[in-house]
This record gives C-alpha cells, sequence and structure tokens, in this order.
C-alpha cells in the first residue's frame, strides 16, 4: 500500500472526519459556502454585533426562511466556518498526503485554523473566543477536536525518529494545542502585531519536542 492511500485511509477511519468528505460537493454545500462568506465579509466590514440576519439576507437576495434552512443564525455560520479544518477537499487531501513527514501533517491541521485567524483578521477572530465562553462550542474545542488524530500522527513521529520524548503522544497534543490557541488569543489581543503563523510553528516544534534537524529553518518560519 502506497503512502498516499495509508494517508486517505487513517484519515477515513478516524472518527473526526466525516465519512463523505472525499466526495464531490454539491449544491448545497455551494449554498452554504456562499452565504458564510458573504457573511464573513460584512462582520469584517460592519463587525459582528452589527450585522443582523436581515443584512446578510438582503447582501445574499435571499429569503430568511432560505437563510434558516442552512444556518439557525449568526452564530453558526462561525461555527460552520470554525469546523471546516476538521473536513478536507481533494487539495487539502494532497497537500497532507503529499507532507514530508507527520509532524509536518500536524503543523497542516494547525495551520488550518490560523489561515482562518488570518482571513477573519483579530477582531472577529476574539469573536470566537467569546463563543468559547459563552457555550462549549468555540475555536479552542473545534482544533481540541482533532487531538486524537494529533496523538496518533506524534506517535508516528515518535517511532519514526521525529520527535524524542517519552511523554504520552496524547498529552503532547493537548499541551501543543493549548499554546497555539493561548498565542491565537494573544495575537488577537494585540491586534495582530506578530506572525502568529511563525510563533505557533515555534511553539509546536518545542512542544512536540521535534529533533532539530526536522524543526523549520529559523529564516524560513520567521518569513511564514
Amino acid at each position: 500500500m502506497n503512502h498516499r492511500n495509508k494517508s486517505r485511509i487513517m484519515f477515513e477511519e478516524s472518527k473526526h472526519f466525516s465519512s463523505g468528505v472525499f466526495e464531490v460537493q454539491d449544491s448545497s454545500w455551494k449554498f452554504k459556502e456562499e452565504v458564510a462568506e458573504t457573511a464573513i465579509s460584512l462582520f469584517k466590514r460592519d463587525g459582528y454585533n452589527n450585522v443582523t440576519v436581515n443584512d446578510i439576507c438582503k447582501a445574499c437576495g435571499i429569503s430568511r426562511s432560505v437563510f434558516y434552512s442552512s444556518f439557525n443564525g449568526k452564530r453558526s455560520i462561525l461555527e460552520y466556518m470554525v469546523e471546516k479544518p476538521q473536513h478536507n477537499d481533494d487539495k487539502s487531501f494532497m497537500k497532507f498526503a503529499h507532507a514530508d513527514n507527520d509532524f509536518e501533517r500536524i503543523w497542516q491541521l494547525f495551520d488550518r485554523f490560523i489561515t482562518i485567524a488570518y482571513d477573519f483578521g483579530p477582531e472577529l477572530t476574539s469573536t470566537l473566543f467569546i463563543m468559547q465562553f459563552e457555550s462549549p462550542e468555540g475555536i479552542r474545542t473545534a482544533i481540541h477536536a482533532l487531538d486524537d488524530l494529533f496523538a496518533t500522527l506524534a506517535n508516528n513521529c515518535a517511532k519514526a525518529g521525529i520527535i524524542d520524548t517519552e511523554e504520552p503522544p496524547d498529552l503532547l497534543s493537548r499541551i501543543a494545542t493549548d499554546l497555539v490557541c493561548h498565542e491565537l488569543y494573544v495575537w488577537c489581543s494585540q491586534k495582530g502585531n506578530f506572525s502568529l503563523r511563525a510563533r505557533a510553528r515555534q511553539y509546536a516544534e518545542v512542544a512536540y519536542h521535534v529533533k532539530p534537524e526536522y524543526r523549520m529553518p529559523a529564516e524560513q518560519r520567521d518569513a511564514l
């Protein structure tokens, strides 16, 4: 069995990834994407609290009943967006399958959430943390939903000699996720005045005890 097929099986067997993640995306998915992208643009321009469902419907040219057939409200749009990294299209799967090693796969999963933060910007990303305080749903919960997959990949890294530690992989994964979440929070509070991607990469390497020869060179990391 080649490496690509092994990676696909790992993804398909993980309970954190839906069984249909590799299927062709249908029209309902495309509709949700269009509504969500329009809403995010409004949130970024006018502020999350200043945008109503009516504003979103008007911008999309749809009725409220059509909107509520896909989303329960504004909050569910953010929940939908923050859960997207748990799913895969062909492009993201191919990138995952062709990564150099399993730590790079761990990094790719983290980077999906970081990409959301950059796309949202610090102010809207802060709303994801507010959501976390108000209910179990939020960006920290979304990232921790992948803990089992992170642990599997970390265990593979230990066997391959990529990381050097006797700590349990599941513990390393939780620590790394919390470190990345903390830096995401700091990035929001400081209005995005540092490279979140560069710092998260550095902290993930430290948290997972990645051996020096597998770490990203400082110059390359700082350019992230």
